[in-house]
């Protein structure tokens, strides 16, 4: 199998709720993440985010120039300039880009879109019970119940 089926047999279309922008990836992303952070939590109203993340190079847009909010030194978010609809994240200075579920995980074409782990859990809103590694903040120190304690204590 050459890169071009490659990258055509995992190429994915998402499209904001107007229609007036898409966004389309292509290939397997890199990691696919639960962000529960405030800033996610407040531009969403959901308890927290799914995200799939490329490399920039694998992630196009396609509409008018989308509204930008710089949330962050290293993230920009990105929505459709019509519906305000989130469509991605660029990240590390434009090198990475990280693209919601919500977008583009369509039926049939949820292979490779499921979550890896799960970030800024310290912050949660809502527990989640499930398997998957669960980080204190974007990576580094696993969050246990141990962390939940020695937060409130501090507070």
């Amino acid at each position: 199998m050459t890169s071009t089926s490659v990258e055509t047999e995992f190429t994915r279309v998402g499209t904001c709720f107007c229609g007036a922008s898409r966004v389309v990836t292509s290939g397997i992303p890199i990691a696919v993440s639960i962000c529960h952070c405030s800033i996610c939590r407040t531009l969403s109203g959901a308890p927290f985010t799914a995200q799939a993340l490329f490399k920039a190079d694998r992630v196009k847009f396609e509409g008018d120039e989308p509204t930008t909010t710089s949330t962050s030194p290293q993230v920009n978010r990105c929505r459709c300039a019509r519906c305000s609809s989130p469509m991605y994240a660029s990240l590390m200075k434009g090198t990475m880009m990280a693209v919601p579920l919500s977008l583009i995980n369509t039926p049939g074409s949820s292979d490779n879109l499921k979550p890896t782990h799960h970030m800024y859990y310290g912050h949660r809103v809502l527990d989640v019970d499930d398997d998957l590694p669960k980080f204190v903040k974007s990576k580094g120190e696993l969050w246990t119940p141990e962390c939940d304690v020695a937060a409130n204590q501090s507070a």
